[in-house]
């Protein structure tokens, strides 16, 4: 489930990565594993509970894009607008029994780990999308099957291979803001703006009612004058 080698033409595509030495085992772990590299510290330990793959769409404007290749989940695409998850459960499912694993210990838990973070079982709203989307684009069924993160288990310190991509997309999902009236109406993490919009909104819409009902008015008394004359 991870796309090997180089395509055949420069495009944007898949993210493919070389195995050019080595068995399969340390490959992964040189890919995979936590490395050396600098670990992005996030904002807030805590991961909130808007932190969901159907908010990321629908406050964030984020497009989902479902790929099989899992050098690509949770990487950021487009200008910070489009965000690939890895949507085949039962591959990772099955690697938890494996008796030689590929990936590096505990890597598999914790990718399940981040699915049920951006999709909780235990939110309604997310899993009704998620049934439309694995109908619509042929998922993994057990997408819907991933479980739900306590609040001790949604922190940053318990992703140690997938760190770095959950702070990037928290960030983006945290200075996004809403460009159309869906996200004003979905956007909540501001309550007093999001009051102030709508409020501001509903007066303006009440000004524009009473303006036409007095135009409407006014022709009116115009007609039945020039009537009666």
């Amino acid at each position: 489930m991870t796309s090997i080698g180089e395509p055949p033409l420069g495009i944007d595509g898949p993210n493919t990565i070389r195995w050019d030495t080595g068995s399969l085992r340390q490959f992964t772990d040189a890919y995979f594993g936590p490395g050396s590299g600098t670990r992005l510290q996030p904002d807030k330990p805590q991961i909130g509970r808007i932190f969901t793959a159907l908010n990321l769409r629908k406050i964030g404007g984020m497009r989902i894009e479902w790929t099989r290749n899992l050098a690509d989940h949770l990487r950021l695409v487009d200008d910070d607008k489009t965000v690939s998850i890895f949507d085949c459960v039962a591959f990772l499912k099955f690697q938890r029994k494996v008796h030689q694993p590929m990936f590096p210990p505990g890597f598999i838990d914790e990718t399940l780990r981040t699915l049920a973070l951006l999709i909780p079982q235990n939110d309604r709203t997310t899993q009704e999308w998620i049934a439309a989307q694995i109908d619509d684009h042929d998922l993994d069924p057990l997408l819907c099957e991933c479980g739900s993160l306590t609040t001790q288990d949604r922190r940053f310190e318990h992703f140690r291979y997938w760190n770095n991509r959950l702070v990037v997309l928290k960030q983006a999902l945290d200075e996004s803001r809403p460009q159309t009236l869906a996200q004003w109406w979905f956007d909540r993490r501001n309550g007093v703006q999001w009051y102030t919009f709508w409020v501001a909104i509903l007066v303006f819409l009440v000004t524009i009612f009473f303006g036409l009902v007095q135009s409407v008015e006014g022709a009116l008394q115009v007609y039945l004058s020039w009537k009666g004359a």
